[in-house]
């Protein structure tokens, strides 16, 4: 009997930790987006990013805008979504409580908290807002919001700091490829919310190059 108990015992505590052990790895079977992205999105973005009716608020300011005056001419890097929406390359790196968003485009850093936190309320409106992020299923969903008014769009579109974003992202071509939906809410811009769709390819030994940007460059430069 005393054979038996502890031959049961030990079947019973293999068991107890083979499931610890699958479900701590069940737990940890998330879609790993690490890596160097290359956008395969046409610059005028792929069919049905078509953009919500402006507000009056948000046409006056568009009508009135004028290109010299936008703050990248003098290489003050744009917010967040415009950085977003911009064609470069990109780089994520993922880890279990943050993920980073590196931009080729101006060198911008986003981070995603990813450890369930909600945004302190000392947090001051930014231009790449607050990002909070979860898994759900095989997607990384991420919220963005608190930002600082800014310019939307480059051609003179403003969001007005009333601005949220949702971002979902999904791996494809058995984690080659990239595919993003970004849907961004601003109620002083838009009638609507704006839904974007991009796609990227992996570039495995890919990196990312540091952004130069000159505002004494002639291209910059108004001239007579």
């Amino acid at each position: 009997m005393t054979v038996l108990r502890l031959a049961g015992g030990a079947v019973l505590r293999i068991a107890v930790a083979v499931m610890l052990f699958v479900g701590a790895a069940a737990a940890q079977e998330v879609p790993d987006f690490t890596g160097v992205w290359l956008a395969t999105t046409p610059r005028s973005g792929s069919p049905g990013n078509v953009m919500p009716e402006l507000t009056a608020r948000a046409q006056a300011d568009l009508e009135a805008f004028d290109p010299l005056t936008d703050p990248v001419i003098r290489c003050v890097p744009p917010g967040f979504p415009r950085s977003g929406l911009i064609i470069y390359p990109l780089q994520i790196v993922q880890t279990d409580d943050l993920i980073l968003f590196l931009y080729e485009s101006f060198g911008m850093i986003r981070r995603i908290y990813m450890d369930g936190r909600t945004m302190p309320a000392y947090w001051p409106p930014s231009k790449t807002g607050f990002s909070v992020g979860r898994f759900e299923g095989d997607e990384l969903v991420i919220e963005t919001t608190n930002h600082a008014p800014d310019i939307l769009i480059s051609r003179g579109v403003y969001q007005y700091g009333d601005v949220s974003v949702l971002e979902r992202y999904r791996l494809v071509d058995d984690g080659r490829g990239l595919e993003g939906e970004v849907h961004v809410t601003a109620p002083q811009t838009f009638d609507g919310t704006w839904s974007r769709y991009f796609t990227w390819e992996l570039d495995p030994e890919g990196m990312i190059f540091e952004s130069i940007c000159d505002p004494a460059d002639s291209r910059f430069m108004e001239t007579e």
